[in-house]
């Protein structure tokens, strides 16, 4: 590798490695053999980065005039201790360092509640590289990569947060919902009934529940069928003549096309040229039907949740930021 492909921060994080290398070499616990496999293991990463050609053969490579060597030792970055470091982050915070990322914390709920996910993602993870002990901060994080569809970095967070707090019911139930977005419905019953045990009156983790269950046990009767056929038509489910013939429902439909607002709505589909536009026009307009008639909504979301399907409800947000758990979409 060519010195010019090597960043120069990239050079001083390995050099802080390999002082500490250095200092394990003398520890009393290793034998000759470990020793000998250390110090190959710095000759190793000084060749790679080409930190034993001396002083001045790795120099940055602008801003600096070629003056800055790596192996320069009045220069700060030669100060980090990366073991501390660690310590500091991974084993003891301080309290300073813990409020710094509670404070983070809170600005990444505020975001949460703006719909700005990706900020609030971006947010919760500079409060997680101050302090990666706390299990809400993974918590929070994960439901930021829900929010953004990526299910599987919210399982691996939610997995996190409960190494650090097995007890912890709102990551099982964050977990379960990652979980059935996936697919992966016994896994999500699994996590469903942690969080049940730790909060029996929770409602919401008893519906999520019961759609997974209602998945595995439709896969067990029609193997073919349901999720797993590649040709499976999650509307095949919903009856849509009765939906369409609904008193109610025709009745709502002409209020909401004489509302200025829906027209307002309806307008902007003509301009829309990408699918996250179209689908935010979607959520809108059922996020109207639910305020106009919630018993009429709720039993044509019902059946679409039956089929696999997810309708937005008007839930508020909960305290940190985040949705309550939704019914898994569709396999």
């Amino acid at each position: 590798m060519s010195d010019g492909a090597i960043s120069l921060d990239a050079k001083f994080f390995v050099r802080s490695f390999i002082r500490f290398l250095s200092k394990q070499v003398d520890q009393p616990n290793f034998n000759e053999d470990s020793r000998e496999s250390i110090e190959v293991a710095i000759q190793c990463l000084e060749n790679v980065y080409e930190l034993n050609e001396g002083d001045e053969s790795a120099t940055a490579a602008a801003g600096t005039g070629g003056e800055t060597s790596v192996k320069k030792e009045d220069d700060p970055r030669n100060r980090v201790d990366l073991y501390e470091l660690y310590r500091s982050t991974y084993v003891e915070v301080s309290p300073e360092r813990k409020q710094e990322a509670e404070a983070l914390k809170n600005e990444g709920n505020r975001l949460m509640k703006e719909e700005k996910y990706q900020e609030a993602l971006n947010t919760y993870t500079k409060a997680i590289n101050i302090d990666a002990t706390n299990p809400v901060f993974y918590c929070n994080r994960a439901a930021a990569y829900s929010r953004l569809g990526d299910y599987v970095r919210a399982a691996e967070d939610c997995r996190v947060a409960l190494w650090h707090d097995p007890v912890y019911s709102k990551a099982w139930g964050r977990l379960g919902l990652a979980y059935s977005k996936m697919n992966e419905h016994k896994q999500a019953v699994t996590a469903y009934q942690n969080a049940i045990r730790l909060e029996p009156e929770n409602q919401d983790y008893k519906n999520n529940l019961g759609v997974s269950q209602q998945f595995l046990e439709e896969r067990s009767r029609n193997p073919g069928a349901g999720g797993a056929g590649a040709g499976a038509n999650p509307l095949a489910n919903i009856d849509f003549a009765s939906v369409i013939n609904n008193p109610d429902m025709v009745q709502m439909a002409t209020r909401m096309m004489g509302d200025p607002a829906i027209h307002n709505i309806l307008g902007q589909l003509g301009g829309m040229n990408n699918m996250d536009a179209l689908l935010e026009t979607g959520r809108r307009l059922a996020m109207q039907m639910s305020s106009e008639n919630p018993e009429l909504f709720n039993n044509v979301a019902r059946q679409m949740e039956q089929a696999g399907i997810n309708l937005p409800r008007n839930n508020p947000p909960n305290p940190d930021g985040d949705q309550p758990p939704q019914p898994p979409s569709a396999p």
